[in-house]
């Protein structure tokens, strides 16, 4: 990152939808049954220039896993996740292990548990890091007292590096939370109280790439660290029963450029975005 801007992924999801995973289901078993789906799709994002992937591990938490018959799976689910990514990106490339939210509302709201989630968090970081990954990353946070544990979860198993990205809304007055009610600057202190190495944004509703260019600022004068940042390809249009994203490859890129230029340290693409979109945003970032 102090030499230059690095490069992420894309989605996973919608690029496993297309090699076969029906809409609706996680895409986490296919770690165990499909690995070589789930290696191409990485292999893909790596030939497009990308420096960073990220393990198939978003959903791969233990109240999911139950509901798909897979409860007892969980470490094998993030183990191999990560061996699958590991296994793509070779010694030359990053691989970071993806923890996304668990779906569940904290009590007394809900029935989780602080201690259930860290619990969960710890196996899925220790999982991941023992097969290899270089860093960890929570992403798509809107509740920031999850993002914080599982950040803290992470430094405390011994991460080399840990980032921290919420999704968050763009608001009718103009102002961005997340769903949670959470602004960019508290949660962008909260995560470097924590621990975090890195902050960012990624996903997030009513958010054009130009949003980004904002919320890179907001974050890195709010916290001092540096920022990934991952948009969508715009808001998604359901067509049979299908979200699809519009917004093409090269205006992607030409979006991103502007997010790099106000300071992004790596950027990356999250929802409907592909290859294509990533490969057009590296030969961007090469041209200059």
């Amino acid at each position: 990152m102090r030499a230059r801007t690095l490069v992420a992924d894309g989605a996973m999801g919608t690029q496993l939808q297309l090699a076969g995973l029906p809409i609706g289901h996680g895409s986490e078993r296919w770690n165990l049954d499909h690995p070589d789906a789930v290696e191409t799709i990485h292999r893909a994002y790596l030939a497009a220039g990308c420096d960073i992937v990220l393990t198939n591990s978003f959903g791969a938490h233990r109240w999911a896993l139950a509901a798909a018959g897979l409860a007892d799976r969980l470490a094998d689910v993030n183990r191999v996740s990560a061996e699958v990514a590991r296994r793509a990106a070779g010694p030359a490339r990053f691989v970071l292990g993806d923890i996304g939210p668990c779906g569940q509302m904290f009590e007394p709201l809900g029935t989780l548990s602080t201690e259930a989630l860290r619990d969960d968090v710890a196996q899925r970081v220790d999982a991941l890091l023992a097969a290899g990954v270089d860093g960890i990353i929570c992403e798509t946070m809107t509740d920031i007292d999850e993002a914080a544990i599982c950040v803290e979860a992470a430094v405390r198993a011994g991460a080399p590096l840990v980032i921290a990205s919420m999704a968050f809304d763009r608001t009718p007055r103009g102002a961005y939370r997340t769903m949670m009610g959470v602004t960019p600057a508290d949660a962008a202190r909260r995560l470097r109280e924590a621990g975090a190495s890195v902050v960012g944004a990624n996903c997030g509703v009513r958010l054009t790439v130009a949003d980004f260019v904002e919320l890179t600022a907001l974050l890195r004068d709010a916290s001092g660290l540096p920022v990934m940042i991952q948009p969508n390809a715009g808001q998604p249009v359901l067509e049979r029963g299908r979200a699809v994203y519009g917004l093409q490859p090269d205006s992607f890129a030409r979006g991103m450029l502007a997010v790099v230029k106000a300071g992004a340290a790596i950027v990356g693409g999250c929802c409907g975005t592909s290859p294509a979109h990533l490969g057009a945003l590296c030969a961007v970032l090469r041209s200059r």
